[in-house]
């Protein structure tokens, strides 16, 4: 898809693909999509007169529209949304620098406000949301999750190399531990790995949400309680929430759906039957 952009975007960022930057399913990772928005979204501040070290947004809502791969280059174009739903929300958009094809949107809502280039909502359709609905959403309680059949999916310790100057875990970061436990929540779903090469199958994010809580910080110990939404279709949707140790102090949560897809044709497939753990009150 080959887009016109509205002109009261600016331009934000540049970058390029690095191969060692692609997963097993030989694209461009999410975490890596999610380092550039934020810049985009820094540098939007930065270019406004603004402080561009301030926190993540309460919720940042991600489309992916086309893959990137090793090698390809990308520009990103922002500006603020000046009506309707999403009003005083930023928008990015990424295209290919090449192509001009539209890879990815970014919505980031009930953030910092500043003065900067505005659009009307009805110019930016691709960035609004589709399958996962809008605005922030409430962290569960951990025990919940792992009750309605949940499971504990990623246990780390932030370092100073993950982190802001301010002492703060980075959205590539955050989003990195997402990525790291998609397979094991894709595995308690029945398409594990084993199942997924014998096909000739990968999996890809279609779309995401993040909703962040509180700053996770240098010397943190975090875990990371997955579950199994429902499926629609040719999707389901995963879910994770991120929590701080002792405790569970919620950090952040990420519903994404996701997709299976021929390694091949690079299109998505049907979805077998898979297993659903959805814990009461998540979406």
């Amino acid at each position: 898809m080959n887009l016109t952009l509205p002109e009261q975007l600016t331009e934000t960022q540049r970058g390029s693909v690095n191969a060692w930057q692609c997963d097993v399913n030989r694209h461009w990772n999410v975490q890596f999509y999610c380092r550039h928005f934020d810049q985009a979204a820094r540098f939007l501040a930065l270019g406004a007169g603004a402080g561009p070290a301030g926190p993540l947004p309460p919720t940042r809502h991600l489309r992916y529209h086309a893959e990137l791969v090793a090698g390809d280059i990308f520009r990103i174009s922002s500006a603020r949304i000046a009506d309707g739903a999403h009003a005083g929300s930023l928008v990015h958009y990424m295209h290919h620098a090449g192509s001009g094809r539209l890879i990815a949107t970014a919505l980031d809502g009930q953030g910092t406000q500043f003065d900067c280039n505005a659009v009307p909502e009805a110019a930016v359709p691709e960035a609004l949301p589709r399958s996962v609905v809008g605005g922030p959403e409430e962290p569960l309680v951990h025990r919940r999750v792992l009750d309605a059949g949940g499971l504990v999916s990623v246990r780390c310790w932030v370092t100073m190399s993950q982190c802001t100057a301010a002492g703060e875990l980075t959205q590539e970061h955050l989003v990195g531990m997402f990525a790291d436990a998609a397979g094991h929540v894709w595995e308690r779903a029945g398409a594990g790995v084993v199942w997924l090469r014998e096909n000739g199958l990968g999996r890809a994010a279609v779309e995401m949400k993040l909703s962040h809580y509180v700053p996770a910080r240098a010397g943190d110990a975090l875990v990371l309680y997955s579950w199994v939404g429902p499926t629609r279709g040719k999707s389901i949707m995963l879910q994770h929430q991120l929590c701080r140790l002792p405790g569970n102090e919620p950090i952040a949560r990420s519903d994404v759906t996701a997709l299976l897809i021929d390694m091949q044709t690079r299109r998505s497939v049907a979805m077998p039957p898979l297993a659903a753990t959805t814990p009461e009150g998540s979406r």
